[in-house]
């Protein structure tokens, strides 16, 4: 069973503008960043890890017109979603994703479809796999309607939803609350799954994001008892893991209790539909909120911002990122149901996907982070903007839709692979981060012994470069020296000039 989208209504029944919110903090396995963080400030993304992104869908939610389908084809294989969206993330070069977590009940899996904590576990082995402990780093984003309203309807009645609402003042759920659903099926289970030295740190603390305890989903919030819920988190967290929590509130918090302040280390504010951004100052963090676009419209609910092809984007993270936010946190790497996904896209026209090309939301994303060039730049030749092929159809039938082969790579690292190309075809990507003097490498292999590619650069090709018979092992090659402009993004095609080559990657990456 999965429940869709219900800390969105919950947002909007609360009279919240959209959404649940959620903040991040840097850290080095080991480290950690302070408030005090160098500009740019911390790029982070939400993510959710429900049934329909991990394992594939039809992608429905409540008859809101979907805009934004994923290229990526999910199947069961869920290490395979998880390596492929870990993939995404690194090549956008966020400093963190903070899955929207759920919790669970114990016992009863009927309702445990969308956002189980637990899920966590195959995000942590991806992030393994690929190599990244240092580069990406997990944070939690509880979506509190969710997770406690619901989750408690569901194991006490059986029933879903936000009547009887949740009783912030029943610790030990003799009624209509219970720490429990925080701590036990949520929190302490995203410390338990996640490793120390690979969560998203503030102040050397684990990050938790709270979303809203307002009415009339919750009751009895006043009179300290957010405050009394939160030291319990934070108390059970020293006492069973030895680490203080650095805890993000929901802008709710202090409405309904304004003693929760003083166990609050920051504030989000989320974003409205007339500005797709927010930075909130509180206790020395300055805390950014934006969006890319956002639209569902559905019965009575008409909720809109016109992501502009990719402009209101950086206009939202010009006004965070750029405008001083030690963290800002983008919503929502999958958030399909709303239409404002950051993952590479399907192709289409604008209209149909509401970006102009399918990889520009993870290149706007990178283009604000703290390594708009990276030097060891990897570009997977599976998820290619443009391609022509001169067969119908994908041969390798997975990752993708289209006239393009791909299949599971033998390469080290797993993936996918471009393969059965012929004379002819060729891949394309848009704006592409290159400057100065660069060697491109091409990860290729081939069965033939007459097999070349060519790389060209905003028209201008380099040079035709043989493929080595390699059979099933794929090795890399030097594919040609550009030199470029500083601080500039380029059209970068692959083309297959003659006989037939297999490729992985090509990039700066050895």
């Amino acid at each position: 069973m999965e429940r869709r989208k219900v800390r969105r209504l919950a947002g909007a029944a609360l009279g919240i503008a959209v959404l649940a919110g959620t903040a991040l903090g840097i850290g080095d396995a080991g480290a950690s960043t302070t408030k005090k963080a160098a500009s740019p400030g911390a790029v982070c993304v939400t993510f959710g890890i429900t049934n329909t992104v991990l394992d594939g869908g039809d992608y429905e939610n409540q008859g809101n017109t979907i805009y934004n389908l994923p290229m990526y084809k999910a199947t069961t294989d869920e290490n395979a979603t998880w390596d492929n969206y870990v993939a995404e993330l690194l090549a956008a070069g966020v400093d963190c994703v903070a899955p929207t977590i759920r919790g669970y009940i114990p016992g009863k899996d009927q309702y445990n479809g969308g956002g189980d904590t637990r899920k966590l576990a195959g995000l942590v082995a991806a992030i393994q796999r690929a190599g990244a402990q240092d580069k990406l780093k997990i944070s939690a984003l509880d979506d509190t309607p969710a997770s406690l309203v619901d989750k408690k309807n569901l194991d006490k009645h059986d029933r879903g939803g936000y009547d009887p609402p949740f009783d912030v003042a029943d610790a030990d759920s003799t009624g209509e609350g219970g720490y429990k659903y925080m701590w036990d099926n949520n929190w302490k289970v995203f410390l338990q799954t996640v490793p120390d030295n690979m969560r998203f740190k503030v102040d050397g603390r684990p990050m938790i994001v709270g979303w809203s305890l307002g009415s009339p989903l919750f009751s009895n919030q006043g009179n300290g008892n957010v405050t009394k819920m939160i030291n319990y988190m934070r108390a059970q967290a020293r006492a069973e893991f030895g680490t203080d929590l650095y805890v993000v509130a929901d802008q709710s918090w202090r409405q309904v209790d304004p003693t929760s302040t003083t166990t609050s280390d920051a504030i989000q504010s989320w974003f409205t539909m007339d500005n797709g951004h927010s930075v909130t100052d509180f206790n020395g963090m300055k805390f950014g909120v934006a969006v890319p676009g956002f639209s569902f419209v559905a019965g009575d609910t008409n909720m809109t911002i016109d992501p502009d092809h990719g402009r209101a984007f950086a206009r939202n993270l010009d006004a965070t990122v750029k405008a001083g936010a030690q963290v800002t946190l983008v919503e929502g790497f999958t958030d399909w149901e709303e239409n404002c996904a950051m993952w590479r896209g399907r192709p289409g026209t604008y209209a149909q996907t509401h970006y102009d090309y399918p990889n520009q939301m993870i290149n706007i994303l990178r283009r604000y982070s703290k390594n708009p060039f990276p030097t060891d730049l990897k570009v997977e030749a599976e998820g290619a903007d443009s391609f022509h092929d001169t067969t119908p159809g994908n041969q390798g039938g997975v990752y993708r839709d289209g006239d393009i082969d791909v299949g599971r790579t033998t390469d080290a690292g797993g993936g996918w692979a471009v393969t059965n190309t012929a004379p002819g075809e060729w891949l394309q990507w848009q704006e592409i981060p290159l400057q100065g003097q660069v060697t491109l490498k091409a990860r290729v292999s081939s069965t033939v012994s007459n097999a070349a590619i060519r790389l060209v650069v905003d028209g201008v090709a380099g040079p035709t470069i043989t493929v080595p018979k390699t059979g099933q092992t794929f090795r890399t090659i030097d594919a040609g020296t550009f030199t470029l402009p500083a601080n500039s993004v380029h059209t970068v095609r692959v083309e297959f000039v003659r006989g037939q080559a297999n490729l992985n990657y090509w990039g700066l990456a050895a």
